[in-house]
């Protein structure tokens, strides 16, 4: 364990009472706004970085990075404020053990989609590995676990930017995942 894995772990922990303080149904318009926030930052994105190029002096790389950040939290922001509304009309005043436990969850598996996002734009940024070395990757119980999920997520709703962002094992992985079926589901179920 290094200090990736307990960051990690600290911040799903963190999660994991946080939802189960919040319940379920409030969990779920957090992981509503992550996930719909992840795949319409893409597309607005496109549509700020020409703004950004104009008002400031970047890199592409860090343009794009920096477009996709203002998308996604402009996005985040209008859908947290509905999901806000949604609560005082449903009112649930009793979390019951099932609803606390099941927020828990789902927690947990928004904070994996936050930090799949914040890690791979980190990457795309750090290309020389300072920011977390080879070592630190390789002994990481976590690394390959949160770096996946938004690849897993996004490329089938963003393909302009699928080869653009998501690295190249991860797309070989998918697209080989993604194959149709049509062709080996006759092999396997019926002996052709």
């Amino acid at each position: 364990m290094n200090w990736f894995d307990l960051t990690v772990g600290i911040l799903l922990l963190i999660a994991f009472i946080h939802g189960y303080r919040k319940g379920l149904i409030m969990q779920v318009v957090g992981l509503a706004t992550l996930v719909l926030a992840a795949i319409f930052g893409g597309r607005l994105a496109g549509t700020i970085l020409p703004e950004i190029n104009r008002l400031i002096d970047l890199s592409p790389q860090a343009a794009r990075v920096l477009s996709f950040i203002l998308a996604f939290a402009a996005i985040a922001i209008a859908l947290s404020l509905v999901g806000r509304i949604l609560q005082r009309f449903i009112g649930i005043i009793f979390l019951s053990l099932i609803n606390r436990l099941l927020g828990a969850v789902i927690a947990t598996g928004t904070m994996m989609v936050f930090l799949s996002i914040i890690l791979n734009l980190a990457l795309m940024l750090d290309h020389n590995g300072q920011l977390i070395n080879k070592k630190t990757k390789e002994e990481s119980f976590f690394f390959n676990r949160v770096e996946a999920v938004i690849p897993a997520i996004v490329p089938y709703l963003q393909p302009q930017l699928w080869e653009e962002i998501i690295p190249e094992k991860y797309r070989e992985e998918i697209e080989k995942k993604s194959e149709p079926i049509d062709s080996a589901y006759p092999q396997l179920h019926f002996n052709i």
